[in-house]
């Protein structure tokens, strides 16, 4: 074979490669096309359900639905039941006491059901007995003649505020924060959910972006390799310097070194991908590089300024979050004007009482002491409670008002300012959030303008490299220009790819700015009790 054919071969080799480019990002001599593609789909779905900073940001909302059952168990009946017994020896001091000494014994036991209303009323009713067993005849007080004694008590006793803690609204207070609190953790976690999605699709563009800038590099390497090689074979021949094939070989060197980069940044955000899909050491999918899928075109719609900011202040979850804490520092603001009330409270008691016991005749001076009606055993007490031999009842008011009320002023004027700072942040949110929503649109309009130049520019690059391999192949070029040509041509694609990622990662930005890039990708994402956790298309 000639020297010249094999030079010819050679260019026809250089520009058959020039033409197929493309196709080295499916063929990588690095091992790419090896590695297990990871689709985007499989990533958020993945994210979502392993995130630990998602799982426990969930898990606030168990929590928030036990803090309302805490707060409304405050209403809940509470069961009371007491018993205890009593001995007790006492000198006599009565002259016509046949003891030295009196013993008395006691039994008690009480069993109660008390209960606080949601308008104020507390209740309670107590059920209560005794048995006194006493060793004394007569003493200086009193004539005993029931033993033992048998005493049954039933009450009720009820305490109605009417003017601090009086209203259902002002003593479900804490219930009704605690209900705001439970749906702001449900927003919040909503919301953490948005940011991770964003958070994972554009440091999955990243590195799909990565991935295809890694590809061109070691296109640009192969270039240079092909030059290089054609070069030495001219050299050999006499038909070039070897300067010729020494600039070759450095464009060879400074080339895998762009490799190397490429492949370092590749690397790079795959580990941050990894991070944010929770891929440990011990998951087997660490044990291998991640391939994503090629980037998204520039054909995706997405919403102007005029439907994209009423959008983000209609659904954005912490706009709705921070609504939510404005009523409830207004409900804890109602409730602190409620406690600089004086305190006027009624109160009453209805109660029935029975007794009962074993009769005892005394003789005083000969005299009897006559029988007792009371006599009997201890459900004769009951049956006397029943009929309504014994009772009492009591009517009141109590009133109480702290000289100067400053701990009760003072609450009250705080909860007033913090409303007002809530009211501060919203406003300063809204704005946050149009500033979030104008800064994403820039990034998808002004990347789409860049993705169009790049493109141009990538075409005259192709195209003029084109013509210098043609120039080559007449003896009309030298290495230093296609080795210039070739780095445009690289440079073009990789800018444009860059811009297609800033393009991509823009509309990211945006719907997330919107609260809605959950819909935009069809996740369906419940927030649950349990650690359950749904994603799916």
């Amino acid at each position: 074979m000639s020297n010249f054919l094999k030079i010819s071969i050679t260019l026809v080799l250089a520009m058959i490669l020039l033409q197929t480019t493309r196709l080295y990002a499916e063929e990588y001599v690095e091992g790419l096309s090896h590695w297990p593609e990871l689709t985007l789909q499989r990533a958020l779905e993945r994210g979502l359900n392993k995130n630990l900073e998602l799982r426990i940001e969930t898990l606030n909302v168990p929590i928030g639905q036990e803090s309302v059952i805490v707060e409304d168990a405050n209403f809940d009946p509470v069961a009371e039941v007491f018993t205890s017994t009593q001995y007790q020896r006492t000198p006599a001091t009565a002259a016509l006491s046949e003891n030295q000494f009196t013993r008395e014994r006691r039994y008690e036991g009480e069993a109660s059901l008390s209960k606080r209303f949601r308008f104020g009323l507390d209740g309670r009713l107590s059920a209560r007995t005794s048995r006194v067993t006493n060793s004394s005849t007569f003493d200086d007080s009193t004539v005993v003649d029931l033993d033992p004694q048998y005493r049954s008590f039933l009450v009720l006793d009820l305490t109605q505020p009417l003017l601090r803690d009086f209203g259902t609204a002002v003593n479900t207070t804490d219930v009704r924060i605690a209900e705001n609190r439970l749906q702001q953790a449900t927003y919040r976690t909503l919301s953490r959910a948005q940011r991770l999605v964003a958070d994972i699709e554009i440091t999955y563009y990243e590195m799909a972006q990565a991935i295809q800038a890694y590809s061109y590099r070691i296109e640009s390497r192969d270039l240079a390799q092909q030059l290089l090689a054609g070069n030495r074979e001219k050299f050999d021949v006499g038909l070039i310097p070897i300067s010729e094939v020494q600039e070759a070989e450095t464009a060879v060197a400074s080339r895998d070194e762009q490799v190397l980069a490429a492949r370092q940044q590749v690397e790079t955000v795959g580990n941050r991908l990894r991070d944010l899909l929770e891929i440990n050491r011990e998951d087997p999918m660490s044990r291998e590089f991640l391939r994503t899928e090629l980037l998204p075109g520039t054909d995706q719609v997405f919403p102007e300024m005029e439907e994209a900011l009423p959008l983000a202040l209609d659904s954005r979850p912490d706009l709705a979050q921070q609504r939510l804490e404005i009523a409830s520092r207004d409900i804890r603001l109602k409730f602190d004007k409620n406690q600089t009330l004086p305190r006027l409270d009624l109160e009453g008691t209805l109660g029935a009482n029975g007794l009962s016991g074993e009769e005892r005749n005394l003789t005083i001076a000969g005299v009897g002491s006559g029988s007792n009606p009371y006599d009997g055993n201890y459900f004769d007490s009951v049956d006397s409670l029943a009929q309504g031999n014994g009772y009492e009842w009591f009517v009141g008011a109590r009133f109480s008002y702290p000289l100067g009320n400053r701990e009760a002023e003072s609450t009250y004027r705080r909860s007033g300012m913090e409303k007002q700072q809530a009211i501060y942040s919203l406003k300063r949110l809204e704005t946050t959030v149009e500033t979030e929503v104008i800064e994403g649109l820039i990034a998808v309009k002004r990347s789409l303008e860049r993705v169009k130049v790049a493109g141009r520019f990538e075409s005259l690059a192709e195209k003029t490299l084109s013509q210098e391999m043609e120039r080559l192949q007449e003896g009309l070029s030298d290495t230093f220009r296609i080795l210039d040509f070739q780095d445009k041509v690289i440079d073009a694609r990789i800018r444009k790819i860059t811009a297609l990622g800033d393009y991509n990662r823009g509309l990211a930005d945006l719907y997330r700015a919107t609260g809605t890039n959950l819909e935009r990708l069809g996740i369906v994402y419940k927030v649950q009790n349990q650690e359950t956790y749904d994603a799916t298309k």
